[in-house]
């Protein structure tokens, strides 16, 4: 299958994950950032490092994808070679925008939310690039790469609680459908349970055994 079609087929899946992402980040980050705007008086330029990071990213996933449905696909190639570049600078703003916080106020379990939403993201991705050769598993885990922003945004408007179950269910109907309509649904099955183990390992070092966290969190900013 040629990446134009297979990207053609998750076109607006994409499409519509970014747009609610984009939402949820409002929401989620109204207060603390957008509220502030155009002088964001007191914000560190960590944070609009991290930001922009990630806005790249959404702006890089509709891109491609508009560009493969548009049968573009040289140049969809191209832009895709910028997430070389683009993925250590996100992860770079996970890390920074990390340590700030941290060093604001001591927060374990957001330091576990950190690492499960950035290990989500990585793992995709690499998934994604390990799959380049295949094109409908290649859209497929650039989807899921968007997935891991849900709980950020979301989490903080609402809960966690509300978050988690949501980016599962999601990952859970993508794999249904794939599988009702007789499509490749083994990257979202991996995903799925990816999901589950990693956030297995989260509750476990960050709720059942706390000091592991704690830790960790000491061997950093202690």
């Amino acid at each position: 299958m040629e990446i134009g079609k297979s990207f053609s087929k998750y076109y607006h899946t994409i499409s519509w994950l970014i747009l609610g992402l984009l939402l949820i980040s409002f929401l989620g980050f109204n207060k603390t950032y957008f509220y502030h705007f155009p002088s964001f008086r007191g914000t560190s330029l960590v944070i609009h490092f991290h930001v922009i990071s990630i806005f790249c990213w959404f702006l890089m996933l509709f891109s491609q994808a508009m560009l493969a449905k548009n049968g573009r696909i040289e140049l969809h190639r191209k832009i895709g070679k910028l997430s070389y570049l683009l993925v250590p600078l996100i992860l770079v703003g996970f890390a920074l925008v990390t340590n700030y916080g941290q060093l604001k106020q001591k927060a374990p379990d957001l330091l576990g939310a950190s690492i499960f939403d950035g290990s989500l993201f990585v793992l995709f991705y690499a998934l994604a690039i390990i799959y380049k050769k295949n094109s409908d598993y290649h859209a497929k885990y650039m989807i899921l790469s968007a997935v891991p922003f849900i709980n950020p945004g979301l989490g903080r408007f609402l809960s966690p609680a509300v978050s988690l179950p949501v980016e599962f269910l999601l990952i859970l109907i993508l794999l249904m459908i794939a599988y009702i309509k007789k499509k490749p649904y083994r990257p979202f099955l991996v995903a799925l349970g990816s999901f589950l183990v990693l956030l297995t390992i989260i509750v476990y070092i960050s709720i059942i055994q706390l000091s592991i966290i704690e830790s960790l969190w000491t061997v950093i900013w202690g």
